[in-house]
Order: structure tokens, then C-alpha cells, then sequence
């Protein structure tokens, strides 16, 4: 009976052993996603996405943490340079996100992106694309040469928002409502980044995709090199036109020292019968309560080579190389392109999709569907320079230039000249 019950006990005890490894192999993985979508609504449709993938996958749990924009950088640089970042990190898509790859941190991803660019709008591989190597899945998708007007005020000139087809077109409907004593374009430049973009939309119009693509990706890629320098005509001829805006007195009176949200609130006020800005100025007019807004393509110039070319912006989620578990991380950025996840974004992101599924359902606010109109007619996409060009040339050659053009500090052929030299010498330090 001893004997018979010895044997039993240890029976048993083998049972509870097998029975607690299985339960320890069973216990899910676990991921922890850093972004700096901290602030509604991006960060309830990140936090909703997560829940859903959680739900639908027991075996793996995602954890997110979202930083304050300002100080998400800060954290993502430290945890890389420790060796310790997230198992998978969002990132600004372009040249944030080539940081990490030229250093080896990030994973390539080129056979899992593949399937996934099935589903993608075409030209947007240049925001996850670096030296042929693919480094993530794109999240939402911005347009950034959006131009918004007043319609009321335009019937009370006589102008048909027709003629806003085209920069020259724009510039004559400036040009009456001056002469009516009323400043045409909001315009806040004391942060420098509307400048840039003004100066980006411009130039955009007077190159091909290519030319764009790569004039900007010569100080990132070794492998790229422009035919085209700044200090020749075209890129010259940009900062041309957006130079004789101000001198013909269209930006609104404090354009210098006034803030981007400053500019929009005299356009939302309707002192103003025009507003650059991107697509999530679609959100802006809501949160403003602005009635009289309509909107068009930022107007490119009459001979542009592709004029109905978009500039989108986007975020970027990869997977750095020390994730514990790859195949796992690899589910959820799947589960990110999926349409279920892509409709949650657009329906209450006042965003766009990078993806082609058919979004005719979905709910969509007027404006951001006649967004996604231009972007469904767009001959091409390229992102923001500032995504495809170093930050050692972009900040003082773009940035801070734009200011110092329209103030007359630098004549537009010296600041074409000086962004060349930039670039030349940054590509000869790093020996390309």
C-alpha cells in the first residue's frame, strides 16, 4: 500500500509539473508600444485599435504608453541608445524613422511589407523606404498642400473659385481683394514651419515627382543624387514666388510675427478670404465653429509638370531589432492596415487612410471627403521635404531661411545657393 501510494504521489506531482509548464508556456507575450499620440482623439483610436487586437488575440497582450508629443523624442532617443527600447515604437515616418535604421535599430521588414503595399496608395514608399529596405506600416495618412477659402467672400468680389485652379489665378483673386482693402491670405510665420511649407507647396508644383523625391533624399540616401541643385532655376523660381506674396502686401499684416493659430482664427473669423493648411484643418474649422469654409488644392503654377500632386504626411510604426517576440509584433502592425482598423481612424481621426479600401460608407465629415477626393485623383504623392531631408540642411536652409527671404536678409538665388552648399558639404563629410 506504502509502495502503491508513493507511486501515486509522484504521479500526481509529474501531473501538477506538465500542468504548470503548460500554463507557463500559455501565458501570453507581452508588447509594449510607445507613441506619442497622448491626446484625443489619436490617442482613443490608438487605445481602441489596441483593446480589439488584445480581444482577438489572447495569446499576445499590447501595452500602450503614449508620451507628450515634445517629450517623446527625448524618451525614444534615450531607450534606443540604452538598448532598451519598446518591443514596438512609433515613430515620425521619413527621416526620424532613417535615424534609427541607418544606426541598425530598427528591423527590416521589406517580405512583411510587401503584401501590405497591395493595399497602399501608390508613391508613399518613400516615407518607410530607406537604402531599399522597408521599416514599418504607415498610420493615417495628412494631405498637406491644402489651400481653404471663404466662399461667402468670394461671391462678394465677383471670383469664381474656379480661377483658384492655378497659382496665377490665385494671385490675381489676391489681388482684388487688396485692392478692396481687405488682406487676402492668413498667414502666421513666427514658428517658421508655415514659411516651410509654403515654400515646400510651391516647389512641389515646379517639379516632377522624381525631381522632388530627390532633392530632398540626397542628404539622407547615399545611394540618391539630384540632377537638380537649389541654387538652380526652379527651386529659385520658388522662393521667387513666395517672396513676392509679401512684397505684394497678400499675407495679413502681422505675418511675421503672428502664429500659425493666430492666422487661422482671422481666417475662421472670416477676416480673412484665405488659409493654408493641411487636412487637419478640417478639424480646426470644427473646433472654430467656421461656417464659410470650402476648399482646393494648393494652387500650383500653370506649367507645373504634375498639378494635381499631393504632399501627405504620416506616422511610421516599426519594430526596433531587440523586440522579445518579432512574429508577434509583426501581428499587430499587420492588424493596423487591417480596413476594420483603418475605418475607426478615418471615422473619428478627422484623418485620411493610406490604404485603398473603399471608404464611399464610411462616415466622413464634407471637407475631409472632398480631401480624400484629391488625394483619390492625385497623379503622384511625395511626403514633406522636411520628412526626406536631413535636419543638418532643412533647419537653416529651409526653416529659418524662409524667414530671412521674405525679409529681405537673403535674396532667393543666395538662399538656394547657401542649401546647396549645405548639402554638398554634408555629403562629403560623410564621404558620399
Amino acid at each position: 500500500m506504502t509502495k502503491r501510494w508513493t507511486f501515486r504521489a509522484l504521479a500526481f506531482s509529474g501531473a501538477v509539473s506538465i500542468a504548470s509548464a503548460s500554463s507557463a508556456l500559455a501565458e501570453p507575450v507581452t508588447l509594449n508600444l510607445w507613441s506619442e499620440l497622448s491626446a484625443p482623439p489619436e490617442s482613443t483610436v490608438l487605445n481602441k485599435a489596441v483593446e480589439m487586437f488584445n480581444a482577438a488575440n489572447p495569446d499576445i497582450v499590447v501595452k500602450h504608453t503614449s508620451f507628450e508629443n515634445t517629450a517623446y523624442e527625448t524618451a525614444l532617443r534615450t531607450a534606443f541608445a540604452g538598448g532598451t527600447p519598446p518591443d514596438i515604437a512609433e515613430v515620425n515616418a521619413g527621416s526620424n524613422a532613417f535615424q534609427y535604421a541607418q544606426s541598425g535599430q530598427l528591423m527590416d521588414l521589406t517580405d512583411f511589407v510587401k503584401p501590405t503595399e497591395e493595399k497602399l496608395r501608390p508613391g508613399l514608399e518613400t516615407m518607410y523606404q530607406y537604402d531599399g529596405k522597408s521599416y514599418g506600416v504607415l498610420w493615417g495618412l495628412k494631405v498637406g498642400n491644402v489651400l481653404y477659402y471663404n466662399p461667402v467672400m468670394l461671391k462678394e468680389q465677383g471670383i469664381d473659385p474656379a480661377s483658384l485652379a492655378t497659382w496665377e489665378g490665385w494671385m490675381e483673386a489676391s489681388k482684388k481683394f487688396l485692392a478692396a482693402g481687405i488682406a487676402p491670405i492668413a498667414f502666421g510665420d513666427r514658428d517658421q514651419w508655415t514659411g516651410n511649407h509654403y515654400f515646400n507647396h510651391i516647389l512641389h508644383g515646379l517639379l516632377t515627382k522624381e525631381e522632388y523625391d530627390r532633392i530632398g533624399l540626397q542628404t539622407l540616401d547615399p545611394s540618391i543624387k539630384s540632377d537638380i541643385k537649389w541654387s538652380d532655376a526652379k527651386p529659385v523660381r520658388a522662393w521667387e514666388l513666395y517672396k513676392a506674396v509679401a512684397d505684394a502686401g497678400y499675407f495679413t499684416s502681422g505675418y511675421l510675427s503672428d502664429d500659425n493659430d493666430t492666422a487661422a482664427g482671422l481666417f475662421f473669423a472670416g477676416r480673412a478670404p484665405f488659409y493654408s493648411t493641411g487636412s487637419w484643418g478640417v478639424g480646426m474649422a470644427k473646433a472654430n465653429g467656421a461656417q464659410n469654409v470650402a476648399l482646393t488644392l494648393f494652387p500650383p503654377v500653370s506649367d507645373s509638370p504634375e498639378p494635381t500632386a499631393i504632399v501627405t504626411n504620416s506616422l511610421l510604426f516599426t519594430i526596433p531589432t531587440t523586440t522579445k517576440d518579432a512574429d508577434a509584433a509583426k501581428k499587430f502592425l499587420e492588424f493596423l492596415t487591417s480596413e476594420a482598423v483603418q475605418k475607426l481612424y478615418v471615422e473619428e481621426n478627422f484623418d485620411l487612410s493610406p490604404y485603398t479600401y473603399d471608404s464611399s460608407s464610411w462616415t466622413m465629415d464634407p471637407l475631409l471627403r472632398q480631401i480624400a477626393e484629391l488625394l483619390n485623383k492625385a497623379q503622384n504623392a511625395s511626403p514633406f521635404l522636411d520628412m526626406i531631408e536631413d535636419v543638418k540642411c532643412m533647419q537653416e536652409n529651409v526653416n529659418e531661411a524662409n524667414v530671412a527671404v521674405l525679409t529681405g536678409d537673403l535674396s532667393p538665388q543666395e538662399a538656394g545657393e547657401i542649401h546647396q552648399e549645405c548639402v554638398e558639404d554634408l555629403r562629403a563629410q560623410r564621404g558620399w
